[in-house]
């Protein structure tokens, strides 16, 4: 997650340094300043609501951090209960089998299972071809090693809560982390306004499709 933050911020850094390209050094310089570090222009010029800007940016990746460990604890923790209640082998799983996890009581060709799901659909699929049924079940099903199998519906519904709970906080971190984007950006369109020509931005935080869609718009 911090990965992606990275390259999104300094290719938002590079877009708004060519903005700022053809302007005096000087300025130049304190808009780059206020980008990387939010409030720092403001504060060497004496405007002391940078110091707002300075301390938000320490509270914000504290927050970011956090969200980043919780989310890491409460995977670590549905991935022990799964190995526990599911008997799932321990090793490294994608998300859509810790999802399928969640959805079914078990991984084999029994009611309930995901299996035996695999095979409707293959007869579904090729009704009168028993080859192709076959061949789509051998792609599509799981084999034994990732094979699982719950205690109970309540201990299956109890690793859901704590699937829900990690993607939680990973929604929380992904807000956070646009939240962080914008104090930066802010930062540095205050000093390219005080800085020179009195500029009107725009900028619009929100979520969507679980992803955060940060948009900005200046009228110069």
């Amino acid at each position: 997650m911090l990965n992606k933050f990275k390259v999104t911020f300094f290719l938002i850094l590079l877009l708004l340094l060519l903005t700022v390209s053809l302007s005096a050094e000087s300025r130049g310089v304190k808009v780059l300043k206020s980008l990387v570090v939010p409030g720092l222009s403001q504060i060497q010029d004496g405007h002391n609501y940078g110091y707002a800007m300075l301390s938000a940016e320490a509270g914000i990746i504290s927050t970011l951090f956090y969200f980043n460990e919780e989310e890491k604890l409460k995977a670590q923790k549905y991935y022990e209960y799964a190995i526990k209640f599911a008997h799932i082998e321990p090793g490294k799983y994608d998300d859509q089998y810790y999802r399928n996890l969640s959805r079914y009581n078990s991984s084999g060709f029994e009611a309930g299972g995901y299996n035996a799901k695999i095979r409707e659909e293959a007869m579904q699929l090729y009704p009168n071809d028993p080859v192709q049924q076959q061949a789509y079940i051998d792609e599509h099903c799981y084999p034994e090693e990732y094979s699982w199998n719950w205690d109970s519906l309540e201990h299956r519904r109890h690793y859901s809560q704590l699937r829900i709970q990690a993607r939680d906080l990973q929604d929380y971190g992904k807000l956070t982390m646009g939240v962080l984007i914008v104090n930066h950006l802010i930062s540095g369109i205050d000093a390219l306004r005080y800085t020179g020509k009195e500029i009107n931005p725009q900028v619009y935080l929100d979520i969507k499709d679980n992803q955060p869609l940060l948009m900005i718009s200046f009228k110069w």
